[in-house]
């Protein structure tokens, strides 16, 4: 008897809290932002201050999908928690805004 192969997994698998599995919140920034950059330097992890827009060149329209992209990973509707993409300058703002949708999702289960 021939059994056909599984279908291939696509995506990952989420644990509570949004965060693929095996993934601190951290890398799953750092993924993220570093498929966005335009110019990335080459220490990691990437530092807190570093400039979204101007040291790793991330433009206006790419910060609001790579925002977007966050709150899918972590499960959370971005535009509905109200998170204010002009108060983003930084890689720590951004891990900051995960942390705290992270712990908003955390509360709700």
């Amino acid at each position: 008897m021939n059994f056909a192969p599984p279908p291939p997994t696509y995506g990952r698998v989420l644990r509570l809290g949004g965060v693929p599995e095996g993934e601190s919140l951290e890398a799953c920034v750092e993924r993220l932002v570093l498929e966005y950059a335009q110019s990335v330097p080459p220490q990691r992890p990437l530092q807190a201050g570093l400039s979204l827009r101007n040291d790793l060149a991330i433009e206006s329209l790419s910060l609001v999908s790579l925002t977007l992209r966050l709150g899918g990973e972590l499960g959370v509707d971005i535009v509905e928690q109200g998170v204010e993409l002009g108060k983003l300058s930084t890689v720590g703002d951004l891990l900051d805004v995960a942390r705290t949708l992270t712990e908003q999702t955390a509360r709700r289960v």
